[in-house]
């Protein structure tokens, strides 16, 4: 399929979802049940309700899979790009993880396993490292670029001419 066709399905599918979830979002919203039957038929409506908002959620999910494998098929540089930025996160993830630290925690009434401890820890950690990678680097761009290490304004031009030759 072409570029134009997939465009196509994937503008119809969240026109469609759209739309769904539109008509589903007036129907909760205009319906005020008081009494405690009528508020146990609602309850079954919005489990169909959530229903069919798991399946538009799994459709979205597998259109964007497709999506993304179709792109790493037809361009393969972005592949090997693709592989070095998932092996840098992971390492990221794991100096977090040697980071965290996995000793049960009590919070009042609520007890805490070390392993959810560690994993907890390892998310901030990695929240923090990364977010702190992003600011270095939004801080050191212009930097860079006004030493000449980065791209000026000319060569972005060119860039984005090579780009659209290349598909």
């Amino acid at each position: 399929m072409d570029k134009k066709t997939l465009k196509l399905i994937r503008g119809l599918l969240v026109f469609l979802l759209a739309i769904a979830a539109l008509i589903f979002f007036v129907i909760v919203a205009t319906d005020s049940n008081d009494t405690i039957e009528e508020q146990k038929i609602l309850s079954g409506d919005i489990d169909n309700y959530f229903t069919v908002a798991y399946i538009a959620f799994f459709i979205a999910i597998i259109s964007a899979l497709l999506t993304w494998l179709y792109e790493l098929i037809t361009h393969p540089k972005k592949a090997i790009q693709f592989l070095i930025g998932i092996l840098l996160f992971a390492a990221v993830v794991v100096i977090a993880y040697f980071m965290s630290n996995n000793h049960p925690q009590t919070y009042g009434k609520i007890k805490i396993s070390g392993t959810t401890s560690a994993w907890v820890d390892t998310g901030l950690y990695t929240f923090y490292i990364l977010g702190a990678i992003a600011l270095v680097t939004m801080l050191l761009s212009p930097v860079l670029s006004m030493v000449g290490f980065g791209k000026s304004g000319n060569n972005i031009e060119e860039e984005i001419e090579e780009v659209e030759t290349d598909e």
